[in-house]
């Protein structure tokens, strides 16, 4: 007796399962939905996602391609049908990404509620996907069904503009935990899941509204490399990105230090064509479909470069397109087929654990892999390949070698930022053990001792530190800047010269300055802050004492806290006049007063004094700078300024031989509030 043969159904139940285990997440499967918009012959392709409610988004993802008219909408839904075997062909010769009919299963792992409009030169199509209508019955057959009144779309103007081509909206989507921050990620993956340099002029474009009021506006999705930020990169197979690449050749990055903050050590970006060093092509056998060995020609296309650095900051100075955060890590090589991403990191299939691996980034192709009448290689879950197939560990064996070059190199450029960086310390803690010399040497001279006392005393400290003992000598120079806000005019004088001269904002503590964020009314932090400057840093004390500094209780804390913890000559006094000094600073110290008969005049004298002080916070600075190996800042000019008769004779200024910078921040600061200043300074 005959029996007809039963065909398997695929339940609802069983459509999800399926779906869930195919994609590790949302972003992979709106991925493979763009992928279908070009297998369709799309030109662009849109993806509007409104993340304004997070467990509830809506998607909608739309293209400009041939659209499906209802007997190629069943062909759709048929789940497992090979698209390839259609011989439908492309004008520039684009081969089909999706091969085994179940990248539509991307919708159903996004969402249950989902419409699909598609339009052909012959009409448009409207389906509604019923994934079950009795819930008890979880054996029952998903269908397509037809709708007859129009679809609420978000971007209706948009798809508008598309005379052909296939809209799919998806409602109710869950995309909880993805954070706003994840956008640009979405970005960089859509980008990365394809080899947009070599699928023509086709384009993604993206939408993310994560606030209401945020507009449906479009934007290209690109790819981003931070080729800048490679040490060596090879390239091989046939030109895709190779002039792009080739842009990089010799252009210098900076690397970092382990053990310094300032010095960065330069080098120039090695760009080699590998095809030059070793063949990436060749022919093999391989057995096909039907079991049969048959020879095919295999080329291994693409890219493999080191990065010099993975730190976020120095490597965003070497190219703002490096980007790295916990949605994105870009340090992975991935594995292109037929120019659609088969492998997110096929440095997991080298299994490589050298130093500097997560250093490598590249992008290959490899297409050999999914030929039509090979074995697919890919895992059951979509999310890998088949190690032990025969044209894996063929690949394994032609990227290894060039991943293993390039960690070498990496390895052996960071012995030489090494010894260069011992090298450096060597020279810096020499220099600064001499630094500290002089200035013992400069201060002992304040002492009443015979000079051989100064020389036994000099030598016995200098050894103290120049043996064997390893001695910390501090480099963070500063000028601490000690005054009374009522005399700002003067001390702006100062900083605002120091700064034009090249002094940098951490290395002056000024509480005046325009942009600074403490003021005597924050009296903890003010009080902390003048604390740690005045004892843990290499500080040169700079005073400006008047009468509103002696009352000032944070300026007499300041001045007693400076002068407790310094020897004589390390600070410099300048009052406005001698009654104005503070008693303790008054010990036999020489004091510049500005003030002469209730104003203040530039004469030769004032300028060759506070010249000469400024000089002194300048090279006080520069001992920081020539331990650091920073460049030194320019000094005040100190040239002879001739007698008033000299000066008479040829017709000349006091002011002709002064330092420009100087008169023109004196002109500024001091000579245009000089009025009102003197006014409150003796107002009765």
């Amino acid at each position: 007796m005959g029996k007809d043969n039963i065909e398997l159904t695929f339940g609802w139940l069983a459509l999800k399962l399926l779906g869930k285990g195919l994609y590790s997440n949302a972003w992979s499967a709106i991925s493979e939905l763009v992928a279908n918009g070009f297998d369709a012959n799309a030109k662009n392709v849109y993806v509007f996602i409104d993340n304004t409610d997070k467990a509830r988004a809506t998607i909608e993802l739309f293209d400009d391609g041939d659209g499906m008219d209802e007997e190629e909408m069943r062909i759709y839904a048929r789940v497992g049908f090979n698209k390839r075997i259609s011989g439908k062909k492309y004008d520039d010769g684009y081969k089909p990404m999706g091969r085994k009919g179940i990248g539509k299963l991307a919708a159903l792992y996004l969402s249950e509620n989902y419409s699909i409009i598609s339009r052909t030169k012959k009409g448009e199509q409207k389906w509604r996907m019923v994934y079950k209508e009795n819930p008890l019955n979880e054996e029952e057959k998903p269908f397509l069904s037809p709708v007859t009144e129009d679809v609420e779309l978000v971007c209706e103007n948009e798809w508008e503009k598309c005379t052909t081509g296939t809209m799919i909206q998806m409602t109710g989507v869950n995309l909880t935990g993805l954070a706003d921050a994840a956008k640009e990620a979405l970005e960089i993956k859509l980008a990365n899941h394809f080899a947009l340099d070599v699928i023509g002029d086709r384009n993604i474009y993206l939408c993310l509204k994560s606030k209401l009021k945020d507009p449906v506006q479009f934007a290209l999705v690109k790819k981003k490399i931070a080729f800048k930020n490679m040490a060596f990169i090879d390239y091989f197979g046939e030109e895709h990105i190779y002039s792009e690449i080739e842009k990089c050749r010799n252009h210098k990055i900076e690397y970092s230090y382990p053990k310094l903050s300032v010095e960065k050590y330069i080098v120039k970006t090695d760009v080699e064509n590998y095809n030059n060093i070793k063949s990436c092509s060749g022919a093999g056998r391989f057995t096909n479909l039907y079991g049969k060995e048959v020879e095919k020609k295999f080329s291994l296309e693409g890219w493999v470069g080191i990065h010099g650095s993975i730190n976020n900051a120095q490597a965003v100075k070497n190219d703002k397109d490096f980007t790295k955060n916990r949605f994105y890590n870009p340090n992975q090589l991935r594995l292109y087929v037929r120019n659609k991403l088969a492998v997110e990191n096929f440095l997991n299939v080298i299994n490589n654990t050298q130093a500097f691996v997560n250093y490598i980034e590249g992008e290959i192709h490899f297409d050999i892999l999914d030929e039509d009448d090979l074995p697919d290689i890919a895992t059951s879950n979509r999310q890998g390949i088949d190690e032990h197939d025969k044209r894996v560990k063929l690949l394994v064996d032609l990227v290894k070698p060039i991943v293993d070059d390039l960690i070498k190199k990496r390895v052996e450029l960071a012995e030489k930022i090494k010894e260069k960086q011992e090298e450096l310390i060597t020279t810096k803690t020499n220099t600064a053990k001499q630094t500290f010399v002089t200035e013992i040497e400069k201060e002992i001279k304040e002492f009443t001792l015979s000079r051989e006392e100064k020389t036994n005393l000099t030598t016995m400290v200098s050894n103290k530190i120049k043996g064997n003992v390893d001695v910390k000598v501090k480099d963070d120079y500063k000028v601490f800047i000690s005054h009374s806000s009522k005399d700002k005019i003067i001390t702006d004088f100062i900083y605002y010269l120091l700064k034009k001269k090249g002094a940098k904002d951490e290395e002056l503590f000024y509480t005046s300055r325009d942009d600074s964020t403490l003021h005597q009314d924050q009296l903890v932090s003010l009080a902390d802050q003048i604390k740690e400057n005045i004892t843990d840093d290499n500080v040169l004390m700079f005073y400006l004492t008047s009468k509103d500094y002696k009352k000032s209780e944070f300026c007499m804390f300041e001045g007693g806290a400076g002068w407790a913890t310094r020897a004589v000559g390390e600070y410099i006094l300048v009052s406005l006049t001698y009654d104005e000094i503070p008693k303790f600073l008054t010990n036999g110290k020489s004091e510049i007063c500005l003030e002469n008969n209730e104003t203040i005049e530039l004469t030769r004298k004032i300028y060759l004094e506070l010249a000469k002080s400024i000089n002194q916070m300048i090279e006080h600075l520069n001992s920081g700078r020539i331990n650091r190996g920073e460049k030194e800042i320019d000094r005040i000019s100190m040239v002879n300024i001739p007698t008033d008769l000299e000066l008479k004779k040829n017709g000349g200024k006091v002011t002709d031989y002064m330092d420009k910078d100087f008169l023109d921040h004196w002109e500024f600061y001091v000579v245009s509030g000089l009025e009102n200043y003197m006014k409150v300074r003796y107002v009765k």
